[in-house]
């Protein structure tokens, strides 16, 4: 396993599994209570030690922080599981962020469930975006997620009703698709770099180019690499 140095404006691809592949969101307020900490703990000063529910569709309840340790390009919350591209913006900033945000969810799920123990399967898991192809495909590959739990061989075998796939993921409540095809911004998502990529009216032509069974695997293929560990 090979560690790899976080560098500043470099784009990774973060993600993490719940221990034992074990479900990591349970309910709508345990998706909603992640993105709020991932906002709340984006923040290079000290952080409140007590976080309160918020309404995730009230853009004034949580202001952009002046001194982010990182940028959210896209995001996709599965039940087991988590995708993230993120942007480093200050020294060390995705690994201070990172684990403020999982040992603060970690601590938020073990004690609204009564639980001890890891949550997350080890450290996350890092790739760094270097390529023009990933950086193009990684963005659709994360929001085509939530694919698996309609159809789980989406990736080897292409998608068998392409329609309603798009359907089902333009959407997925809990992924930052909605937020670029509605143009809806949110204080943990900073949405310029991938915005420049693809325009609102874009996305759909892309996701079926994506989907096609012709495709998919090669779309895949290019938008996912070797796994760093960190």
């Amino acid at each position: 396993m090979r560690k790899i140095f976080f560098a500043n404006n470099q784009i990774y691809h973060i993600f993490n599994r719940g221990t034992d592949k074990r479900k990591i969101f349970l309910s709508k307020s345990d998706y909603e209570r992640f993105l709020l900490n991932s906002s709340i703990l984006n923040d290079s000063e000290s952080t409140p030690r007590h976080l309160s529910r918020f309404d995730l569709e009230n853009p004034n309840v949580i202001k952009f922080k002046s001194k982010p340790l990182v940028e959210i390009l896209c995001y996709c919350l599965m039940p087991n599981h988590y995708h993230m591209l993120i942007r480093q913006r200050t020294q060390n900033g995705i690994s201070k962020f990172m684990h403020k945000l999982q040992m603060g969810y970690s601590k938020y799920f073990n004690t609204l469930y009564d639980r001890s123990g890891n949550l997350f399967q080890g450290s996350y898991k890092a790739v760094p975006i270097k390529k023009d192809n990933q950086f193009k495909y990684i963005p659709l590959y994360i929001h085509m997620n939530p694919l698996d739990l309609l159809e789980n061989e989406w990736k080897e075998k292409g998608i068998k009703d392409l329609q309603k796939g798009i359907n089902f993921v333009k959407e997925y409540k809990w992924s930052s698709l909605r937020n670029y095809i509605n143009c809806s911004t949110v204080p943990y998502l900073d949405m310029r770099i991938i915005s420049d990529l693809y325009s609102p009216g874009d996305w759909e032509e892309e996701i079926i180019s994506f989907l096609s069974s012709s495709n998919v695997r090669h779309r895949v293929s290019d938008a996912v690499s070797d796994i760093s560990y960190v």
